[in-house]
């Protein structure tokens, strides 16, 4: 395989593990978030931000280990931007959701699947470059007799 083959693969790999930890991350938050506003009968903000808490731990433990494989990073380097991007994040999916709102007409405005489809978005074009920054490997690391070899 031709190296920027190889790279291009790797590259889809990564993604598709992201991808998969992102579902995993949000099976864990709607876990918490339906038996606690459902069935204990919390209040929906607090389920919601708990399940928020919840699903960031997990897509924040699958970011480091699965996706981007970052044991070396320092981890409250890690934690920090991590949840720098993760409060931009936030503020990206208002944002793409009011505009789609404000722009498509009524039926398509009030879709879930706008829903879906701006926080893919920004989840395609802001978090998971924005990720790579904060898991990414020194030099040292990345290098072929470096400490991740």
């Amino acid at each position: 395989m031709e190296p920027a083959t190889k790279t291009t693969a790797a590259h889809a790999w990564r993604f598709l593990r992201n991808c998969l930890t992102g579902g995993v991350a949000t099976g864990v938050y709607f876990a918490t978030y339906l038996p606690l506003h459902h069935w204990a009968q919390w209040p929906q903000s607090v389920a919601d931000n708990l399940g928020l808490l919840v699903g960031a731990a997990v897509q924040f433990v699958g970011a480091r280990y699965f996706v981007f494989r970052a044991r070396q990073g320092k981890l409250h380097k890690q934690i920090a931007g991590f949840a720098l991007v993760e409060l931009a994040t936030l503020l990206a999916n208002m944002g793409a959701l009011w505009a789609g709102r404000s722009l498509l007409p009524g039926a398509y405005g009030d879709s879930d699947l706008l829903v879906l489809g701006t926080s893919f978005a920004v989840f395609a074009g802001f978090s998971y470059p924005a990720w790579h920054l904060v898991f990414r490997r020194s030099k040292a690391e990345a290098a072929p007799g470096g400490a991740a070899s």
